[in-house]
């Protein structure tokens, strides 16, 4: 396998963590940042809002949480770089940590890291999509 194949083929195994792990990261130490070293309580407030945000688009997008989805996608160059999920949600937990203090501040950034990070990312890749078709 040539280097170049082999990037490709690591780039799109990363893609979808990537920009996920860069806005939970960026979360985290936004809170840091304003708050200081958290106490127990305050990470796992932080942990289980990022939980009870994937229970909850789960739910949504399954209807149920125990269904193996069958889903087929096509990744596309125009959809690597998350900016827009990315930027957009680090704003958003930055905008929260002066407006929330204490467990309340690291329980909503968990809960709203992985909601807005999600929901940011489809129209990231409907542009991407749409893009891609004017293309060809």
């Amino acid at each position: 396998m040539t280097p170049r194949r082999r990037l490709a083929r690591n780039l799109l195994s990363e893609v979808r963590a990537y920009g996920y792990t860069l806005s939970i990261w960026g979360g985290g130490a936004l809170l840091l940042t304003r708050f200081g070293t958290p106490t127990a309580s305050e990470v796992f407030a932080y942990v289980g809002g990022a939980v009870v945000a994937f229970a909850f688009l789960a739910f949504l997008t399954f209807g149920e949480f125990t269904v193996e989805p069958n889903v087929t996608t096509e990744i596309r160059a125009t959809s690597f770089v998350h900016v827009v999920a990315t930027v957009g949600n680090l704003l958003v937990s930055y905008l929260l940590t002066f407006v929330l203090h204490g467990l309340v501040a690291f329980l909503v950034v968990g809960v709203q890291t992985t909601f807005t990070y999600n929901v940011l990312l489809l129209p990231e890749e409907y542009v991407a999509h749409v893009m891609s078709r004017s293309v060809r």
